[in-house]
C-alpha cells in the first residue's frame, strides 16, 4: 500500500511539473506594460500620442512596400549568473543573433513555403543585429558583460532590478544607441519580457529585453529547465518584437486588436505546436486558415514559429523612424553608415546565385569611386574582405565558400547595399 502511495505521488508530482510548465508563458511583458501604465499613468497618454504618429508614418510610406533599407541595430547582452550554468557561454550568445538576424530577415530555413495561404504575408523586416563593437564611452568591446550576483532568482518581485547595477543586475548601455538584453535565471511564469518603445521617455534605465537562459539562443543551456519548447532563440524574436512595438497577435484579449491589418484575428494565445488550419472561422471572424499560430507574436513552441507579417514589419520600421530613430546614427558597429543605399543595390549583380561557392559580382554604371566588398556569416562575423573594385572592374569572382548563407555588405564611397548569396554544394 504504502508503495502504491509512493508512486500515486510521484504521477502527480509529475503531472503538476508538466502542468506546470505548459502553463507557463512565453511573454510577460504585457503585464509589466500595464503594472508602468499603473505606476505612471502618464505613459498610456504617451502611448496614445506615439500610435497616432506611428499611423502617420505608415500612412505616408504606404505601408510596408519593401522600399525601406535595412537597419542594423547594435545590441549589448548583460549575462548575470548567480552559478557557473546561468554564466552562458559566448557562442551561446551568437547563436542567438544568428537566429535574430535570419528571422528578421527571412533568412529561417523553416520559413513558410510558397504555397503555404499565409506565406503572402510573410516579409523581410530589414533589421539586423550586430554584437556591439564600441561601448558607450566609444571603447572597444565585445558586446557581452558578465555580472556575478548574489540574487539567486529573478520573478515578479525583482525583476525590474536586473537592470539596476545597485540591486545586483547591470545597468543598461544608452537606450537610444543599443538594444540592451538580460540573460538571467527568470523564475516567474514566464521566459521573457520586453519594454515598448514609448516607455523611453517614463523610465529610459528599464529599457530592453529580458530573457531566461535556459531560452537564449540555441546552444548550451538553451532548452534545459522550464525551456524545453524555446530552443531555437525565438523568445529573443518575441521579445524584440516587442521592443519595436508589436503586440501579441490575439492583442492580449479575446479576439484583441494588435493595430496590424494582415494579422488574422485570434482568440486567445496558442501553446506548443498547433496543426494547420487552427480555429478555422473562429469566433473572432477568420477563414477556413484559422489563425497564424506561426506568427513569432504568438506562443507557440520555437519549433512552430517562424513568420512575421508585412504589416508587423511596416510597424517596426515605422518605430524606427519615429520613436527609436537614435538608432538610425548610433556608431556603435563597425558600419558607419547603417542605412542601406537602395539606389547602390540596384546596380550590383551577383550571379549566380544559389550557387556552389564561386560567383561573380558585376557593378554597373559609371560610378567611378573604389567599391569593397566584405562577405559576413549570419553572426555578423567577416569571412571575406575586403575585396577592392577598381574603377574600371566590372566583374570578379570569388573563392569557395562553404555551404550556407552569406550577407554580401558592398560599401562604395560614403553608401552601401546588402544582397545575400547561398552556396548550396
Amino acid at each position: 500500500m504504502k508503495k502504491n502511495f509512493q508512486k500515486i505521488i510521484f504521477i502527480l508530482f509529475i503531472f503538476n511539473s508538466a502542468f506546470l510548465q505548459a502553463q507557463r508563458h512565453r511573454c510577460g511583458s504585457a503585464e509589466r506594460l500595464q503594472q508602468h501604465i499603473l505606476a505612471n499613468p502618464a505613459l498610456q497618454q504617451i502611448r496614445s500620442r506615439n500610435e497616432i504618429a506611428t499611423k502617420q508614418w505608415l500612412a505616408n510610406k504606404g505601408n510596408f512596400r519593401g522600399n525601406t533599407g535595412v537597419t542594423t541595430i547594435p545590441v549589448v547582452v548583460h549575462i548575470i549568473y548567480n552559478i557557473a550554468a546561468q554564466n552562458i557561454s559566448d557562442q551561446q550568445v551568437l547563436s542567438q543573433i544568428a537566429v535574430l538576424n535570419k528571422d528578421f530577415r527571412k533568412l529561417n530555413s523553416d520559413s513558410l513555403h510558397p504555397q503555404h495561404p499565409f506565406y503572402k504575408y510573410t516579409a523581410d523586416a530589414k533589421v539586423e543585429f550586430c554584437l556591439a563593437q564600441k561601448d558607450p564611452n566609444g571603447k572597444p568591446t565585445s558586446g557581452i558583460t558578465r555580472t556575478s550576483t548574489n540574487i539567486k532568482k529573478w520573478d515578479s518581485n525583482n525583476e525590474d532590478d536586473i537592470k539596476s547595477t545597485a540591486n545586483g543586475g547591470h545597468d543598461n548601455w544608452d537606450p537610444t544607441k543599443y538594444l540592451n538584453i538580460w540573460v538571467g535565471n527568470l523564475t516567474g511564469n514566464y521566459v521573457g519580457f520586453s519594454t515598448f518603445p514609448d516607455e523611453l521617455v517614463t523610465a529610459p534605465e528599464l529599457d530592453g529585453v529580458v530573457i531566461a537562459f535556459e531560452s537564449f539562443g540555441t546552444m548550451g543551456a538553451a532548452g534545459s529547465g522550464l525551456g524545453a519548447g524555446n530552443v531555437l532563440g525565438r523568445t529573443g524574436t518575441h521579445e524584440i518584437g516587442h521592443w519595436l512595438n508589436l503586440s501579441h497577435i490575439w492583442g492580449d484579449a479575446k479576439c484583441g486588436d494588435d493595430s496590424v491589418a494582415d494579422t488574422e484575428p485570434a482568440e486567445s494565445e496558442n501553446y506548443d505546436c498547433p496543426s494547420f488550419p487552427h480555429r478555422a472561422n473562429n469566433a473572432c471572424g477568420t477563414g477556413p486558415n484559422g489563425e497564424m499560430y506561426m506568427n513569432f507574436m504568438d506562443y507557440a513552441d520555437d519549433s512552430c514559429l517562424n513568420m512575421y507579417t508585412k504589416g508587423q514589419a511596416g510597424r517596426m520600421q515605422a518605430t524606427l523612424n519615429t520613436m527609436r530613430q537614435a538608432l538610425l546614427t548610433s556608431n556603435a558597429c563597425s558600419q558607419n553608415n547603417i542605412i542601406e543605399n537602395l539606389d547602390l543595390r540596384f546596380l550590383i549583380n551577383v550571379f549566380p546565385n544559389p550557387n556552389n561557392g564561386k560567383f561573380t559580382v558585376s557593378i554597373d554604371g559609371d560610378e567611378k569611386s573604389m567599391t569593397t566588398i566584405y562577405i559576413y556569416d549570419l553572426l555578423g562575423n567577416i569571412i571575406k574582405g575586403p575585396i577592392l573594385f577598381l574603377k574600371n572592374q566590372s566583374t570578379k569572382e570569388i573563392s569557395e565558400l562553404a555551404c550556407g548563407v552569406y550577407m554580401l555588405k558592398i560599401q562604395n564611397g560614403s553608401n552601401f547595399c546588402t544582397k545575400k548569396i547561398v552556396v548550396t554544394n
